[in-house]
Formats: C-alpha cells, sequence, structure tokens
C-alpha cells in the first residue's frame, strides 16, 4: 500500500510539472505611442486640393503669357484660315496704333486700314471703298486675345511644347460654348501662332507664318489716292 501511495504521488508531481511547462505565452504589451510636437509633424496634404492647386497655377501663368500679347505694338504676318466650308489667306500689318489687314480672295483683294477712330475699306483692283467711324485692333485672330483674357469664359492647361514659323509654343487647351479650343501661344512674344477649335459653322484653324517683329513701312497704311471712297 505504501508503494502504490508513493507511485501516484510521484505521477502527479510529474503531471504538475508538465502542466507548468506548457503554461500559455503572455500576451506582449504594445507600446504606449510615442508623444510627439505637433509643430515638427508633416501637413495633412489633400491630394484633390493639391490637384486643383496646381491646375489653377497651370491656368495663371497661361493667362500671364496671352497678357504679353497685349503689348506688342509692332508686328506684321501671314495667317492662313481654313474651315469646314471657307478658306482663305490674309496679311496683317500693325504700327503703333495703326493696323492693316489685306485678304486675298482670288484675283481681288479686300483692304482695310485702321488708324485707331475710324476704319477704312476698299476693294482690289476695283478700287472702291468707304470709312466706317468704327474702330477696333483684335489682330486678326479668332478668337481674339482680349476674348481669350476673360477667365469666366477661358481656363487653360499646358498640353505641351511645339515650335511653329520659328517660335518655340506651349501647346493649350481650354473650352468655350462650342468644345475643345487648342492654341499654340509663343513663349516670347504672348501671341497665339496656331488655333483649332469649333464654332457655328463646325471646325475651324488659324495659321500664323512669316511673323516678323518691328514697324512696317508707313506707306503700307495710306490709302491709295485713285481709291473711289463713297462717303
Amino acid at each position: 500500500m505504501k508503494k502504490k501511495s508513493f507511485y501516484l504521488l510521484v505521477i502527479f508531481i510529474l503531471l504538475t510539472v508538465a502542466a507548468c511547462g506548457n503554461k500559455p505565452a503572455e500576451t506582449p504589451v504594445s507600446p504606449s505611442p510615442a508623444v510627439t510636437d505637433p509643430e515638427t509633424q508633416p501637413e495633412n496634404t489633400d491630394p484633390v486640393t493639391d490637384a486643383e492647386e496646381d491646375k489653377e497655377k497651370d491656368h495663371q501663368e497661361i493667362h500671364a503669357l496671352l497678357s504679353k500679347g497685349l503689348d506688342i505694338q509692332n508686328i506684321s504676318y501671314t495667317a492662313k484660315f481654313n474651315s469646314s466650308n471657307n478658306e482663305f489667306i490674309y496679311e496683317y500689318y500693325k504700327r503703333d496704333n495703326l493696323v492693316k489687314m489685306v485678304t486675298q480672295e482670288g484675283e481681288s483683294q479686300s483692304v482695310s486700314i485702321c488708324d485707331g477712330q475710324s476704319t477704312v475699306y476698299y476693294s482690289l483692283p476695283e478700287k472702291i471703298g468707304y470709312r466706317m467711324m468704327e474702330a477696333g485692333d483684335d489682330m486678326g485672330l479668332v478668337p481674339n486675345t482680349e476674348a481669350l483674357l476673360n477667365e469666366q469664359v477661358y481656363r487653360f492647361k499646358t498640353v505641351g511644347e511645339e515650335v511653329l514659323s520659328g517660335l518655340s509654343c506651349q501647346v493649350v487647351e481650354t473650352e468655350d460654348e462650342f468644345g475643345v479650343l487648342k492654341i499654340w501661344v509663343s513663349k516670347t512674344l504672348g501671341l497665339p501662332v496656331k488655333y483649332i477649335g469649333t464654332d457655328d459653322n463646325g471646325w475651324y484653324s488659324l495659321e500664323l507664318t512669316e511673323i516678323q517683329t518691328g514697324a512696317p513701312a508707313e506707306s503700307l497704311f495710306v490709302v491709295p489716292p485713285d481709291v473711289e471712297m463713297n462717303n
């Protein structure tokens, strides 16, 4: 009996030791969050806000570039206009407040000369003309630069760069009531060198070539004496 009791005691001790050796692992304690100075933390950035800021910066840079075009006092160029139902070429001359446009239509020419107060129109070789007491200077562009600077209508984004007529241009896009308007703007002059857009009649394009800065000859702005004025 004593021997049996001894064996039972030994078994009990062994089971106790085994149970102690298999006790569950302790759950690790999560470290306390580090205390940091809020002034040293990076600011939270909203990707949407950043994208909007980039778009606004891009628009303002293009707007400033186009504004340079309004300062051009002396320039001349040849422009080719194409559309879904029309095509013609015109010459443009600007000398301070004098502006002349010559549109070639087959064998005939339509000429306008503006002195800042009124505009004379005449045709060649017919040599018949008339004067209107209105003046304007849109540099022969469609739409003109002043219209493009209306931020309520036009918002710009840069889409590339390209060299046209020997001028490095910023290629930009905007939208108007007709759709997307693509414009090539000279980086040095702020002058739109090319347009591709749409209007009521369909599509149109305008591209300037033979661009020359400097004052054209003053004689270009004199109405030939043999032109018969109707008023």
